[in-house]
């Protein structure tokens, strides 16, 4: 029997990145399947063998493609669009994981290579009085000690290869975690790292990982890694007794968002004895414990278990109208544009009306809504989707504010590719850390600057105006850490700008408080620069390309300009090359500290995940002070 013309068509027209699943496809695609109902839908596979590769087409439309031994190696929405494809060795038990990638609400590929980030630690522990007898026990609790952890979590992600003692007392820990890439082609052969989790035992899921480096990932990079996972998890626990998953890592980072992407595809549970009982009504009643604030407890983040939901979210990619459409239990959740150059999802109103950027999504009988502040389209629902329940937005109001108001000028134009690649992407290897890059490792270093110069216990500051000069990756962290009264934000690149202006929006919408920030902060383009420093202010934050680090005239220029615009008595805190110290004596500007880039805490907590990592080996972090004339 062959194919539906639908699947048929969509598995001809599949591209497949992994050659090593070119010929499962093909042997589907020459010869006639049998068809069989299951409880996930219709499979289809060739009826003398039924370890081949056979195909699921499931009841949201969607299809899977298994090759040897039943494992996913192709996830397709019904249009035919990919959503993520393996790559396994197949023998052993259970099977390997040899790299996968999914695909982005807004097109870009994401790669997964199990173990692609190895960081190997050695220690001589020869001179430790009796060494030789220690046993693996020993060695899993030595280490439980130096990480905080219980032996049984260090057992847990150090096989034996990964912790060993050898034979001249030399004890070698291989610390692995599975790294995440920007596949720039969508394939491997030009990617870019990106991030990295726990390693996951992929043949076998059986815990919930943390993303570390979160401030790097893509939009929309956990969703899509949680769709894949939910994907496996569901093929190998087929027919029997759901898996329970806990959340398990060495450290653990657990974080709202962690719990938000967690709860999407799986519900959180907690054991009855951290349940209380209260007495309500004349009877007796338990209560279960908070699994977020549980959760939120690093020490018993693991004490939360997680059964699938039944309503997990199913992604649908319509090339036509070039949207990303995310459905839960017929419930529109999100919509996202591919060719967007605001890279800002429309998402469900929450319970204050309040969503990213002020993009909101509802849906009607016949059609979903996309609100964009006082903006409002409506796109014809189409079957497929799915959507059964409405989800109306409230009426308009008239001048809705949005982000964009925090650029008196107007918003800039952004490139749409350029908006969503707009995060901080860290070198795997010893190459100098690009310069936006860089800007976030400075952070603690200037709120460490900025501490003793503000009031303790309150949230005032004394920083009346301040100036935040192409710190363009984290000017809102700049504008937070000074609790200025007034900012203005000078930027170069858009991409940056209106993702940093988000973020600020965001933030204090979700406090209702949006007068003040249209208020307190403004975003200039660069060009701009000879009128902002027209203004006095008590504290500039000024940051130094690279490219100017050995043009003189140019440091003494910008030494000049803060000299102009600061008051009397007045802080700036600028990056720089080392030669800054002599263009800030000849502007008139002492020096109250400075510290090298590369040993600031930002860099070391980094290193710690990245031990090869660099910065530019000239860039210094100065506090700076304007004498009193």
């Amino acid at each position: 029997m062959p194919l539906p013309a639908q699947l048929l068509s969509a598995l001809t027209q599949a591209n497949l990145s992994f050659p090593e699943n070119q010929a499962s496809l093909a042997r589907l695609l020459k010869d006639d399947l049998m068809a069989s109902r299951e409880d996930n839908g219709t499979l289809w596979r060739l009826p003398e063998d039924s370890s081949a590769p056979r195909v699921l087409a499931t009841p949201t439309g969607h299809a899977i493609l298994y090759g040897k031994r039943g494992l996913r190696i192709l996830y397709m929405d019904p249009g035919g669009m990919p959503l993520h494809e393996c790559a396994w060795e197949s023998h052993g038990d259970p099977p390997r994981l040899l790299r996968a990638r999914v695909q982005l609400d807004w097109g870009q590929w994401v790669g997964i290579k199990p173990e692609g980030l190895v960081n190997v630690a050695r220690f001589d522990i020869s001179q430790k009085p009796g060494w030789q007898r220690l046993t693996k026990s020993d060695l899993h609790r030595m280490a439980a000690q130096a990480m905080g952890v219980t032996p049984a979590e260090v057992g847990f992600f150090y096989d034996e290869e990964s912790l060993k003692l050898d034979a001249q007392g030399q004890v070698t820990i291989r610390q692995r975690k599975d790294a995440l890439y920007v596949l720039q082609d969508g394939g491997f052969d030009q990617a870019r790292f990106m991030a990295c989790m726990g390693a996951m035992h992929w043949g076998r899921i059986d815990f919930l990982p943390v993303v570390e480096l979160f401030q790097s990932l893509l939009a929309g990079t956990g969703s899509a890694v949680f769709e894949l996972i939910r994907g496996l998890y569901d093929d190998q626990n087929s027919g029997g007794s759901p898996r329970v998953l806990r959340y398990r890592g060495i450290p653990t980072y657990p974080s709202p968002q962690a719990f938000q992407l967690f709860s999407t595809y799986f519900s959180p549970e907690v054991e009855e004895r951290d349940a209380s009982w209260r007495v309500r009504g004349g009877g007796v009643k338990m209560e279960g414990a908070d699994p977020f604030s549980l959760f939120m407890d690093p020490a018993r983040s693991a004490e939360v278990t997680w059964r699938p939901r039944s309503d997990a979210p199913h992604r649908f990619m319509d090339k036509e109208l070039g949207l990303s459409v995310t459905v839960s239990g017929g419930v529109l959740q999100k919509v996202i544009k591919r060719n967007d150059p605001v890279a800002l999802p429309y998402t469900r109103p929450t319970s204050k009306g309040i969503r990213s950027g002020s993009r909101l999504v509802g849906t009607t009988k016949e059609a979903l809504q996309l609100q964009d502040g006082d903006c409002r389209e409506t796109i014809p629902l189409k079957p497929v989707w799915g959507v059964i329940k409405e989800s109306l937005l409230p009426p308009i109001s008239a001048g809705q504010p949005t982000w964009r108001r925090l650029f008196p000028e107007g918003a800039p134009h952004a490139d749409p590719g350029q908006a969503y690649l707009a995060v901080p992407l860290y070198p795997e290897d010893d190459a100098i850390v690009e310069e936006f890059a860089t800007q976030p490792l400075a952070i603690e270093q200037i709120l460490e600057y900025l501490e003793p110069l503000l009031p303790a216990g309150t949230l005032s500051s004394p920083f009346g105006s301040v100036l935040i000069d192409q710190w363009e990756t984290v000017s809102a962290e700049c504008f937070e850490a000074t609790r200025a009264a007034s900012a203005t934000v000078l930027y170069d690149r858009p991409e940056f700008a209106q993702r940093q202006a988000q973020r600020l929006w965001d933030k204090t919408a979700a406090s209702g408080d949006l007068t003040t920030i249209m208020t307190k902060i403004r975003f200039l383009p660069a060009a701009r620069r000879p009128q902002a420093y027209d203004t006095v202010y008590d504290l500039i934050l000024r940051w130094i390309p690279f490219a100017q680090y050995e043009q003189s005239p140019a440091t003494d220029q910008a030494l000049e300009e803060i000299a102009k615009a600061l008051g009397n008595g007045g802080i700036a805190i600028v990056a720089g090359p080392a030669r800054l110290e002599q263009s800030a004596m000849r502007a008139g500007i002492s020096q109250d500290a400075r510290i090298p880039v590369s040993q600031t805490a930002g860099v070391g907590m980094l290193q710690a995940i990245l031990p090869k990592l660099r910065v530019h080996p000239d860039a210094m972090l100065f506090l700076l002070r304007k004498r009193n004339l």
